[in-house]
């Protein structure tokens, strides 16, 4: 697999253009298309300038509305490009088990059910987006970005294995700050723990696209039946594949 390369855009920590990754059948993921990120909060003006020269034409946040007003979003007043679409419903967030989600793995099975309508959501805005490229990010873009991106890359065609290389890729940009934060917690156990959350190994993204698969038949199945209809699947993998 090619090694996506990371968008040096000031300050962002984990941006990438996923273009360039094999489809089973042929052929390439566009380059482009969609490109992944964490918060845009901490751009400079430079970086700014940036995203606005790569063509993007809709920015899809992630977080949660109390989340998204913490920082002012340097794009939330461009109404022709922002928008907010949370993937967490805390509607449904008392409906979590957390004594049973014991690995970040489990964490991302329980959304992927609980969430399914916004998660849903979000992939409905990326297909219905205007021609140009798509930049979707949540906080630090490992957790909801992932899940999201793995399931587009899934539609798109694109082999679990190399899905879940990608989303551990997030590593590369994410580890300095990892690093930082473990090193100020003393407790064995707890630094343990944070670690693993924190984490982006690729088995955790395998699981949950087989959990899908189970418990909702396919990619596609679990997408038709929270709200996709059949035209904005079709568009998602089309903007998703190159011609």
């Amino acid at each position: 697999m090619r090694m996506p390369t990371p968008l040096s855009w000031p300050d962002c920590r984990n941006a990438r253009d996923i273009g360039g990754l094999p489809i089973v059948t042929g052929g390439q993921t566009r380059t482009g298309a969609l490109i992944r990120s964490d918060s845009l909060d901490r751009l400079t003006a430079e970086g700014v300038a940036m995203v606005r020269a790569a063509s993007v034409r809709r920015i899809i946040d992630l977080r949660g509305l109390e989340e998204s007003r913490e920082v002012a979003h340097p794009f939330a007043t461009d109404t022709e490009i922002y928008r907010l679409v949370p993937l967490i419903d805390p509607a449904r967030e008392p409906e979590r088990d957390k004594p049973a989600e014991r690995s970040l793995g489990d964490i991302y099975k329980s959304s992927i059910v609980r969430n399914a309508r916004s998660i849903v959501e979000g992939l409905i805005t990326i297909a219905d987006a205007p021609d140009g490229a798509v930049l979707v990010h949540c906080a630090v873009g490992k957790d909801r970005t992932g899940m999201t991106v793995a399931l587009a890359l899934s539609v798109a065609g694109v082999a679990d294995e190399v899905i879940a290389e990608d989303y551990a890729f997030s590593m590369v940009g994410l580890q300095a700050d990892h690093d930082l934060i473990l090193a100020a917690i003393d407790d064995e156990a707890r630094r343990k723990h944070i670690a693993e959350r924190m984490g982006c190994k690729a088995e955790t993204i395998l699981v949950t696209l087989t959990h899908a698969r189970a418990t909702y038949g396919s990619i596609e199945e679990y997408l038709l039946g929270f709200g996709m209809t059949a035209g904005q699947l079709d568009r998602l993998r089309t903007r998703l594949i190159e011609a």
